[in-house]
């Protein structure tokens, strides 16, 4: 497991992590999920031992790998905190065949020839390289490249993968294979990993669990549903690209709870008391939003409220389609769709969305 307590780091004065917790748990695979910039990669290099932080704690398997237990400073050496790291851009030393660059690290540990091979061939058929083994880097395709790469980082037996932007370096053919191929062995491996990415889907695919970096810290951690469906911070949504938007939690209506929002239109969300009275943010994905000429009739069920269509941005096979309700929404449907309702930028509308799908949450959550 990986375990880290309020970790900083600055670089010429500017806070690049600040404050940052998180835990990833034994034998979990953790998407670290964010824009470029966010500080993913300082924050691999701090758990690596590459980078040093300016303060806070980190844990490897219950062990502490740095920060301050008493009045003594720990700091182990990355050699010594038994964590494979796979780099963003491919690390393979090119005058070395793949066979080669998988034993490189076995060799300091002191362990006879025979076992080194024997490794290194069990590693090789791991990642389906057997045939490649006497190969130079340059004479693999990327995707190749970086399964030797994760070869190379496994073959010291780590206790914790660390993989920065592995799919980057594959070509973008190839990349769909790579992923599933990848996800594969990590099923195999059931090692502790933290596989950094920006890529949305990527993240959903590839992991048990998904934390949000952004601002410096950890927004948010959770499964697909609890990232799409429960979204608790400004930036996560954002990032994500839902729907947000402000306003006031009312009262309870008919078991749900009646928001106000820009204090001249109503919408209901799944009951919660505990926010009534509070500002909140209110957030809303794309595809939950359904349009019609029509009003719909099951008003207890739903949201159903007229609004002026006043964007649409057409795609190879979608629509996007921006609706002025007294405030923004975005939705996307087919082209087809679009020709068979017969409406175009500034049509009045009725924009529909269920009660249930509404997410809302208390405005000092949002950061």
């Amino acid at each position: 497991m990986i375990k880290i307590e309020s970790l900083s780091k600055l670089f010429n004065e500017k806070k690049v992590v600040e404050n940052l917790t998180l835990e990833v748990k034994r034998k979990e695979v953790m998407s670290l999920l964010g824009p470029n910039g966010s500080g993913k990669t300082t924050l691999l290099n701090m758990i690596a031992g590459l980078l040093h932080p300016d303060s806070g704690n980190i844990y490897i398997n219950n062990t502490m790998v740095y920060g301050t237990n008493g009045t003594k400073k720990v700091n182990l050496k990355p050699s010594e905190r038994k964590i494979g790291y796979v780099f963003q851009t491919i690390s393979l030393f090119p005058h070395m065949k793949i066979q080669d660059n998988i034993a490189y690290g076995l060799k300091s540990l002191h362990i006879s020839q025979s076992e080194i091979k024997k490794r290194t061939n069990t590693l090789l058929d791991f990642v389906d390289l057997t045939e490649y083994a006497l190969l130079y880097p340059n004479q693999l395709s990327g995707g190749q490249q970086q399964r030797a790469a994760l070869a190379r980082s496994l073959a010291t037996e780590p206790q914790v993968i660390l993989l920065d932007e592995p799919v980057s370096a594959v070509d973008p053919q190839l990349r769909e294979t790579f992923r599933l191929d990848l996800k594969k062995y990590l099923q195999k491996l059931e090692t502790t990993t933290l596989y950094v990415t920006h890529n949305l889907n990527e993240a959903f695919m590839m992991a048990d669990k998904i934390a949000v970096m952004g601002n410096r810290h950890i927004e948010q951690v959770g499964d697909r549903t609890e990232i799409f469906d429960k979204t608790q911070s400004t930036f996560v949504a954002k990032f994500l690209g839902l729907n947000i938007f402000k306003g006031k939690a009312i009262k309870e209506q008919n078991g749900h709870l009646l928001i106000d929002i820009n204090n001249n239109i109503s919408v209901l969300s799944t009951s919660n008391p505990e926010l009534i009275g509070k500002n909140v943010t209110i957030t809303i994905k794309p595809e939950d939003i359904t349009f019609s000429k029509t009003q719909t009739t099951n008003q207890n069920a739903t949201n159903n409220i007229l609004g002026v269509i006043t964007e649409m941005v057409q795609t190879r096979s979608t629509t996007q389609v921006t609706i002025d309700l007294g405030f923004p929404v975005k939705t996307r449907t087919t082209s087809t769709e679009i020709k068979n309702l017969g409406v175009t930028v500034g049509d009045k509308i009725y924009v529909t969305f269920n009660f249930s799908e509404v997410n809302v949450f208390s405005e000092k959550e949002s950061t």
